[in-house]
């Protein structure tokens, strides 16, 4: 089974040379705790243990829980009931200071940081160190080398956050956790990891996940949420699974496989290795028959970009799923945000239903039916200031109105619709963004531009965050799309997505294409070869993202 996260994971993945042998006694215990947001009640009458010296995951579908868990453990959600204990003493509820002093630390899904500072900076801001009362910066520079030195040393501190790729600064946030303070008294006890590996490559992931093995030999205890299965049985100990807010069950990892974890999730099986290629456009033999009979409605020459995109041809039929493939630094984001006019220095033509757009023209696009859902939904994507109604209806909310003035009603009606169909859970169509789960945000701004007036669909690592529950929801959705006449363009690092989804691929490498592969030649094989064509092969390879199932 591939869907969780692109690898196929065996029963008893996890070494022989497991840490499981210096797992001691529990040190956190989480008992009887009830969260409520407004009407959705996010955790009901949770009671669960952690132990010294182990990885715990805690999984589920998206608004499971688990996030809300971490960050009641954390401090930063104050439980309405409950009690929670390290080490026998009970922690103050929803007190941030009190959870950081016990030694609790928690890693975000979406990066918390100041992008205007530098990464030492960012490392060191919670505790700067000083001399004669101003900050010494060469202490705070040699602390964030110490911290970074074991993740990425290549990281130089002094540059601005900002000009970090999100996986860098992932990782910035993760060394952050591992900061002992100025003085070496804030030892971290507990970290907590929210989807750390979501912006990550292949290799940082794997440096990662290397890294909080040996935290927890020593006795950290790591509590990992996560929706890849493979980095489950790879790291962790013990599982928990949260369903809908409510406690299932722990159980200990080499005893437990992937199919038993996904039932506990969702609540039934899911069918592996399935196939969301349009059957219309498919052979008999897998060839593709796009090009017969469907009319290109996406058209894309000679794109190029200084330093990113280098000469890119492409098409898109009606009804067609391209897949996008690549390393991570291949250009596929790239050329995404110049197909969408994002990129001002872009050059080349791209044209839509036979008309040439403006190289920066993003109102333009939109105005004709170009929907784009970007890789960060943070920053791209969602108004974290606005409703989940207005976030929905941002590109029809003219046409919806008359006269100038909105029509409510008619907003509502629509709004109601997508969230439905989505399965957005949200308190109401006035909840902000930021009081949804990952996977919930990513679902609000897919349903965005999944409209009746959309022609052409951009999605960047569209099911990033999402549980394996949704996934395959969105994967019905997408196929459903193109199905009804979309032309679709899809980026995405895991190989499993892009092989079950895409009626081609094509694949980039250096800012440029290298070759298209249709029917039985859609392979993990080809896709990679292709990905390393080029004399960089070995620098590709160190930072690859694409995910391979085996």
């Amino acid at each position: 089974m591939s869907i969780g996260n692109g690898q196929t994971v065996r029963e008893h993945a996890r070494p022989a040379s497991s840490h499981q042998a210096g797992v001691g006694n529990d040190l956190l215990v989480v008992e009887h705790v009830s969260k409520r947001f407004g009407v959705t009640q996010a955790l009901s009458d949770v009671s669960v243990s952690f132990r010294s010296g182990e990885v715990h995951a805690l999984m589920g579908e998206n608004g499971a829980g688990k996030s809300t868990l971490g960050k009641a453990i954390a401090g930063l959600h104050k439980p309405d009931a409950g009690r929670i204990a390290l080490d026998g003493r009970s922690l103050q509820l929803g007190d941030i200071d009190d959870a950081f002093a016990a030694g609790v630390r928690i890693v975000h899904q979406e990066l918390a940081q100041c992008p205007n500072l530098s990464v030492a900076e960012n490392l060191c801001l919670h505790d700067m160190p000083t001399r004669g009362g101003r900050v010494d910066y060469h202490a705070m520079n040699e602390r964030a080398g110490r911290l970074l030195r074991e993740l990425a040393p290549e990281i130089d501190v002094q540059a601005p956050l900002g000009t970090l790729a999100p996986g860098r600064r992932q990782i910035v946030q993760i060394a952050a956790s591992l900061d002992e303070g100025a003085d070496g008294k804030d030892v971290p006890r507990v970290i907590i990891f929210d989807e750390p590996t979501s912006s990550l490559s292949v290799s940082e992931a794997d440096r990662l996940l290397g890294i909080i093995r040996t935290l927890a030999k020593r006795g950290l205890l790591a509590i990992y949420v996560s929706h890849r299965m493979g980095e489950i049985f790879q790291v962790c100990d013990r599982v928990t699974v949260l369903r809908d807010g409510k406690y299932v069950a722990t159980s200990e990892i080499k005893a437990i496989n992937e199919g038993v974890l996904v039932s506990q999730m969702i609540g039934r099986t899911i069918e592996a290795g399935m196939n969301f290629r349009s059957a219309h456009l498919q052979g008999s033999h897998g060839e593709n028959h796009a090009s017969v009979g469907a009319a290109e409605v996406l058209k894309v020459e000679n794109i190029s970009s200084p330093g990113k995109l280098r000469g890119v041809n492409l098409s898109v039929k009606r009804g067609e799923v391209l897949g996008v493939g690549g390393l991570v630094g291949s250009g596929r984001s790239e050329l995404l945000d110049a197909v969408f006019g994002l990129d001002p220095k872009a050059t080349g033509v791209v044209k839509v239903e036979g008309r040439a757009l403006t190289v920066s023209g993003v109102r333009e696009r939109i105005s004709i039916g170009v929907g784009y859902v970007p890789e960060d939904r943070r920053l791209q994507g969602l108004f974290f200031q606005l409703g989940v109604g207005e976030n929905i209806v941002l590109p029809t909310m003219g046409d919806l109105g008359a006269g100038g003035l909105r029509k409510v009603p008619r907003e509502v009606e629509l709004v109601t619709g997508r969230v439905k169909r989505f399965q957005i859970k949200t308190a109401s169509q006035a909840s902000l963004p930021g009081e949804l789960s990952g996977g919930n945000q990513q679902k609000l701004l897919i349903a965005r531009w999944m409209g009746e007036g959309t022609k052409v669909l951009l999605l960047d690592e569209p099911t990033r965050g999402i549980d394996v529950g949704t996934k395959v929801e969105i994967y019905k959705l997408v196929r459903q799309a193109a199905d009804a006449g979309l032309a679709v363009l899809l980026v995405s690092s895991e190989m499993p997505e892009l092989l079950a989804l895409s009626d081609r691929i094509v694949v980039m490498c250096d800012g440029r294409l290298t070759g298209e592969l249709t029917g039985e030649a859609m392979t993990q094989e080809n896709i990679l070869k292709l990905a390393t064509v080029n004399s960089t092969v070995q620098g590709a390879r160190n930072e690859g993202e694409l995910v391979p199932t085996g």
